[in-house]
């Protein structure tokens, strides 16, 4: 018998045998289905009642009827007796003839299906070792792709995990380069005027800023108006790493007071959410103008 994946293959020899048995134990219960209708089909119970050696079952009976299963001769011889019983006895026997040439008649029949059912267990054997060894295959098959499966998982996790990483310490080191940034960034909520100092030490490292070019708040606190020589970033009052809005030259935007180093700005135009106020920290080349 030959192992595939899928299917079990079986013989020719083998399926011939297997087709046999099954052919004569489908006729054996139809014969038997006959006998029983014909003396009237008794009830299961009233046979098994009236059954002496051996005792049968309704169970067993129904087996027997139905083709599931081939009896034992005795159970077989039984139950044809128990159903015949209606048969006269023969006065010089004590079984009656009739019944006696029945029951010789249904061993035989029975010695013929036992034939084929002992020619079909060997490949019934191979069949279902056949139909085990591909179902164990399968397992491991299926196995093995989990454990791939779920060690290709784990890696993409790690690289995305490595990547993120890197992101965030790039983004840190290479797009703030401060100390200070990055102390702030460990804390939960953070602290705006630190936030603010800590971006302004970075703008005056990198760029040089004029003496000229930062305008002073108004004496009184007042609110006025500006300009921006370049596109410029505005932060959020409650702190964080990234921009929420961006000023543009050539648009008036109007301050409304100063927090540390850099100016509260609040203007329709800086597509701030909501028109709340955001921190403007690179004051380099603005512009003032009146409120």
């Amino acid at each position: 018998m030959a192992v595939t994946q899928g299917e079990p293959k079986v013989d020719a020899e083998d399926a011939e045998a297997i087709a046999a048995y099954d052919v004569a134990l489908r006729d054996f219960a139809i014969e038997l289905n006959r006998l029983h209708i014909a003396y009237g089909a008794p009830p299961y119970a009233a046979i098994a009642k009236a059954s002496v050696r051996p005792k049968l079952t309704k169970a067993g009976i129904n087996e027997a009827l139905s083709g599931k299963r081939l009896p034992s001769v005795d159970s077989l011889l039984e139950l044809v007796r128990v159903i015949s019983s209606s048969l006269p006895p023969a006065p010089d026997a004590s079984t009656p003839r009739g019944q006696r040439e029945l029951l010789d008649a249904w061993r035989a029949r029975w010695r013929e299906v036992k034939f084929t059912q002992r020619r079909a267990q060997m490949p019934w054997r191979r069949l279902r070792d056949t139909a085990r060894e591909i179902r164990d295959e399968a397992l491991r098959d299926a196995e093995a792709i989990r454990a791939a499966a779920y060690e290709e998982a784990e890696q993409i996790v790690s690289e995305a995990r490595r990547m993120a990483d890197e992101l965030r310490k790039t983004v840190s080191d290479e797009a703030w380069g401060t100390t200070e940034v990055a102390e702030a960034e460990d804390q939960w909520t953070w602290d705006t005027t630190a936030l603010a100092n800590a971006l302004q030490a970075h703008l005056r490292r990198s760029v040089p800023v004029p003496a000229s070019s930062e305008p002073a708040p108004s004496e009184d606190g007042a609110p006025f108006w500006f300009a921006v020589a370049k596109p410029s970033p505005v932060f959020s009052l409650r702190g964080g790493a990234q921009p929420i809005a961006e000023l543009v030259p050539g648009v008036w935007y109007l301050a409304v007071g100063q927090l540390g180093p850099g100016l509260i700005v609040q203007t329709d135009s800086t597509k701030i959410p909501g028109g709340r106020e955001g921190l403007l920290l690179d004051l380099v080349g603005i512009q003032r103008g009146r409120y």
